[in-house]
């Protein structure tokens, strides 16, 4: 049951229509259910591009992982593997303020159309390449960096185009569902991967992931489509993106948020990117254990974004961001302080969920508080952070290999407790964010 106003335009579901669409079925298994779900279950458009959402991320996860061991075993060489699977991080920092500009200037569904149909596309042409036996390692290289850019595309015209499909009161909700697609793409795809590489090869995998993706593009075409606010139109490029800038510095707790969140991803992040390194070092750890290191991990981001999917406003959001920076270095403390697999395990999770109250909850309170025609450049300046995890992770990897792992990752820990006790003294709006 949906409203419209006097102009016929469609407006959101009313509260009663909610409550009607919302009636638990199954008792407090149902409410609970009902209530994590919101978002997806009352609104249709948002639905789509949410099931869009959990397929492109399924094929992107598949065919980062498919991708290393492709390369692992074409070249024998880990350092070209870890360029090859590094090779989107230059491409999503350079298009990210591009992206986001496009973002606020073009129709936001036929951006995120385009992106994932690039990505599609490119999947299968490894696939061809494969198949008529020209695949070259840098071919592979190619498709990284290009993902790259489809992403730092994407991101930002999906994350601003959310507020335009859910009410201001489900934005928490819509943004927690949001990533938790990606926590249980992380989750599932990965193994997934794994196996099929070994049951159905390379080939078919790289077919199957281009059809995944592909799938995505009509979840897509089935929301209304989403233009932009006329005014950013009007404007060149480079406004646009000093127009962002400015934004952000003059809206204090964006500014906030964006720091907390970029210094915390930075030295947080690396660690994750590096966890085999330290799990070989310090538990002498086999592959296998690894992957059970890093599923430790996604259980730990869904635990967390089930949990972020039930807060709404009033319940102290800001406090439960700062308290991310808290969970992440007290986690890796206890890596380090304990050199045990188990407490390794636990750490991860810790990690996880920490990482949730950043990404998750951060970008909801960016998106409540950033104005329509703002929103795709706030958060194409977010996403550049995946796009500097190369700055963190180099002098984190030296460091392993001159002064030992467990050293260098406790200094890390200590910096985030510090980071983490600063930031309630100096960031008083964050605390206050509701």
């Amino acid at each position: 049951m949906a409203v419209k106003d006097p102009g016929g335009r469609r407006s959101f579901p009313t509260e009663i229509a909610r409550q009607q669409t919302r009636v638990p079925r199954f008792g407090p298994l149902g409410r609970i259910f009902t209530h994590t779900f919101e978002a997806v279950l009352d609104n249709r458009d948002f639905r789509m591009i949410w099931f869009g959402m959990v397929l492109s991320m399924g094929g992107f996860q598949m065919q980062m992982v498919v991708r290393g061991i492709l390369v692992y075993e074409m070249t024998g060489d880990p350092f070209i593997t870890g360029i090859v699977g590094m090779g989107f991080a230059p491409s999503l920092l350079i298009v990210s303020l591009y992206g986001g500009v496009l973002g606020d200037r073009m129709e936001r569904r036929m951006l995120i159309q385009i992106s994932q149909t690039v990505n599609g596309a490119l999947a299968g042409i490894v696939a061809i390449l494969m198949f008529t036996g020209t695949l070259a390692w840098g071919h592979l290289f190619a498709v990284s960096i290009a993902q790259g850019a489809m992403f730092a595309l994407q991101m930002p015209a999906r994350q601003a185009a959310i507020p335009s499909l859910v009410g201001k009161d489900q934005l928490p909700n819509a943004f927690a569902l949001n990533a938790m697609a990606m926590s249980m793409m992380t989750l599932v795809a990965p193994a997934l991967a794994g196996v099929l590489y070994e049951l159905v090869g390379p080939k078919n995998v790289y077919v199957m992931v281009s059809a995944v993706m592909l799938i995505a593009v009509i979840f897509t075409s089935l929301v209304p489509k989403m233009p932009p606010p006329t005014d950013a139109i009007r404007q060149s490029v480079v406004a646009n993106i000093v127009g962002g800038f400015k934004y952000i510095g003059q809206n204090k707790l964006i500014l906030n948020l964006m720091i907390y969140s970029v210094i915390v991803a930075l030295l947080s992040m690396p660690f994750r990117m590096l966890v085999q390194v330290y799990a070989k070092d310090v538990y002498g750890s086999e592959p296998a254990q690894v992957g059970v290191l890093l599923t430790a991990l996604g259980l730990g981001g869904l635990a967390g974004t089930l949990t972020i999917a039930n807060l709404r406003q009033g319940h102290h959001r800001g406090w439960i961001v700062l308290g991310g920076a808290f969970v992440a270095g007290s986690s890796l403390l206890l890596i380090v302080s304990v050199p045990v697999y188990a407490a390794g395990m636990l750490g991860m999770v810790g990690m996880g969920l920490a990482e949730q109250a950043r990404w998750a909850l951060g970008q909801s309170l960016m998106m409540e508080n950033t104005t329509d025609e703002y929103r795709a450049r706030v958060m194409s300046v977010l996403m550049m952070t995946f796009g500097l995890m190369p700055l963190g992770m180099l002098p984190l990897g030296w460091a392993m290999k001159e002064f030992g792992s467990r050293p260098s990752v406790g200094v890390i820990a200590a910096a985030l407790l510090v980071f983490a006790l600063l930031s309630v003294f100096l960031m008083p709006r964050l605390r206050r964010a509701g």
